[in-house]
């Protein structure tokens, strides 16, 4: 069955905790402008009993995604694959993987587990009168929960679910992944927003272009701060330091990436490539000084920077990712500088 891709943009109305099944949620109704009720159903515990991993990135700034919320329409809209319109965390990063932590479903205090840490967002949300943008897989058929006539929506289709990372999966799940088709949670209160991204532990990064896991790929319970030899996913030490987005005058032809060595040695990157959030390519062809960097210039026959924001990405000879980073249209706006990309 094809996946509708999207985001339901809406104001937090009330939740549902499931505690004690065998695939828990927690059911989110929201309310969009027209009035319509939605369900939102965020898994608290994987289907092999492990514990969710979470994420919390408060607040949420220099991400593309950012410039299109105010934008969207009220309920669900369909996202493209972009990282201006939908989230993938390898790809176009919203967090360090490294500084995931995974919670039980439920516990028997009042903030031990998963529903509790998303009540209380939830709830702060709501009372600032802030909103709520869930990214996920629409409803495609009737789901026939109770749930469903509790929140009033009649006809079972106003709905999300997957709304947990969507990539890396091995198994009886590969065939969900996908590239830019990442859930997750965006809530719009005080001022700010904060980003809110869960994933499970049998997760694998990294991914290819497509999803899947690359054959280096190691799952998320070795990555997460809390996991056994938890730490970075590879230990790859080219990474994209900043870039020239914006030069003064016509920019193809005239943008730079500089990419930087962290180890102590000579790195060649012969054949390896940049790509670009529209799949444009940029081949290298240099060698890396001990802790120094090197400055690729575009020549605009392939990789281009918008200045409307973007993902930039760094694979090795083999195709494997080595590091991907994310800028904004702010950080862009200003002519004839470079801007380090932030982690």
């Amino acid at each position: 069955m094809a996946i509708t891709y999207g985001v339901v943009r809406a104001k937090p109305d009330r939740y549902v905790r499931e505690d004690g099944q065998s695939t828990p949620h927690l059911q989110i109704r929201v309310v969009d402008d027209t009035g319509q009720p939605w369900r939102v159903a965020v898994n608290v515990q994987s289907g092999d009993g492990s514990d969710v991993v979470y994420w919390v990135v408060d607040p949420l700034v220099g991400h593309p995604v950012l410039a299109a919320l105010p934008g969207l329409p009220t309920g669900f809209s369909v996202a493209g694959s972009t990282s201006a319109q939908s989230l993938d965390y390898v790809k176009a990063p919203l967090f360090d993987f490294s500084r995931g932590r995974a919670l039980p479903p439920s516990g028997s205090a009042s903030a031990d587990d998963l529903q509790d840490l998303l009540s209380l967002y939830l709830d702060q949300c709501k009372s600032a009168g802030g909103e709520l943008y869930a990214f996920g897989s629409k409803f495609a058929t009737n789901m026939h929960m109770p749930i469903d006539r509790e929140f009033g929506d009649t006809d079972g289709l106003h709905g999300v679910h997957d709304i947990h990372m969507n990539q890396g999966n091995v198994g009886a799940h590969a065939g969900d992944n996908a590239a830019f088709h990442d859930g997750g949670l965006l809530l719009v209160y005080s001022g700010r927003v904060m980003a809110i991204a869960l994933a499970f532990q049998t997760q694998r990064i990294p991914t290819d272009a497509g999803g899947d896991p690359t054959s280096t790929a190691v799952p998320l319970s070795r990555i997460i701060g809390d996991g056994p030899g938890g730490g970075p996913a590879t230990g790859a030490a080219a990474y994209l330091e900043r870039a020239l987005i914006n030069p003064v005058g016509a920019d193809p032809g005239h943008e730079a990436v500089v990419v930087g060595n962290l180890s102590t040695t000579e790195l060649a990157v012969h054949g390896w490539r940049l790509v670009d959030g529209d799949q444009r390519e940029t081949k290298l062809d240099a060698t890396l000084g001990a802790g120094g960097s090197v400055v690729i210039p575009l020549d605009g026959s392939g990789v281009q920077l918008s200045n409307g924001g973007g993902n930039l990405i760094l694979l090795d000879a083999s195709g494997v990712q080595v590091d991907s980073v994310t800028y904004s249209a702010a950080q862009a706006a200003g002519e004839g500088h470079y801007v380090r990309f932030t982690r």
